[in-house]
């Protein structure tokens, strides 16, 4: 059902900032249904009838955080929002998602692929970051060699302090597992299954809406049995976060 609001007060309707007052809606269209987090799976608990006001309080990626004049607070899907109308009648101008969002959020998933030393490899990451500059990350891999296959996991920390620019530098250190199948020549024949030590680094570029492109390079200190060795991985992925 599609839900239109009418901005009733607030110069701009984007998201409310410290300093300036969070703008408020009243809903024109019959209801608006308020959700316990931003996600369809989580339960609608309250709706919003029509001609009700509401506080815009926040965004995170395509949901926004509303408040009710009778005190529930809620998240509703950013299409709604978007169909809001001005006293003029033409649509609000709600913001995008921005760099910032992404700076706010926790969760993130995506795929890489790259080259582990000369042998191509993909990987695929989920990773949730409960501070602005500090994030843990899984990850599950492959590295492919004609018809041969090895497998990785690892676990990685991943400081991410500098977030002025699109273009967003990091660090990385973590534990790997590796699976090596002894045909696979181009890494090491000796080696079996064996762990690891990873460092990296790289960079993070917002191309918008709720995608970034991570371009790393990784040295890992591999030990298996009483050898270890050195191996190198750089790899380019595309991420979404929520």
């Amino acid at each position: 059902m599609f839900t239109a609001l009418v901005l009733t007060a607030g110069a701009s309707p984007g998201v409310s900032q410290a300093a300036d007052p969070a703008p408020v809606l009243e809903v024109a269209d019959p209801f608006i249904e308020l959700h316990t987090a931003p996600g369809r799976g989580y339960p609608v608990f309250h709706v919003i009838e029509k001609g009700e006001q509401v506080e815009l309080l926040k965004r995170k990626t395509n949901w926004y955080k509303v408040k009710a004049v009778s005190g529930e607070t809620g998240w509703t899907k950013a299409t709604q929002l978007g169909r809001t109308l001005q006293p003029t009648g033409l649509p609000a101008d709600l913001p995008e998602v921005t760099h910032g969002q992404y700076l706010e959020s926790s969760w993130r998933v995506g795929f890489t692929a790259g080259m582990f030393e000369e042998s191509p490899s993909f990987s695929l990451t989920a990773g949730y970051r409960p501070l602005t500059w500090l994030g843990a990350e899984l990850e599950a891999g492959k590295i492919y060699n004609e018809s041969v296959t090895s497998d990785y996991y690892g676990a990685n920390l991943v400081i991410e302090p500098l977030h002025q620019w699109s273009l967003t530098p990091y660090v990385l250190a973590g534990y790997s597992q590796f699976s090596f199948d002894a045909r696979q020549k181009v890494l090491l024949s000796e080696l079996g299954d064996a762990d690891g030590v990873t460092f990296g680094g790289g960079l993070g570029y917002y191309i918008g809406r709720n995608f970034l492109i991570r371009a790393e390079y990784r040295v890992y200190s591999v030990s298996s049995n009483s050898d270890s060795t050195g191996l190198s991985e750089w790899k380019i992925g595309l991420n979404t976060f929520f």
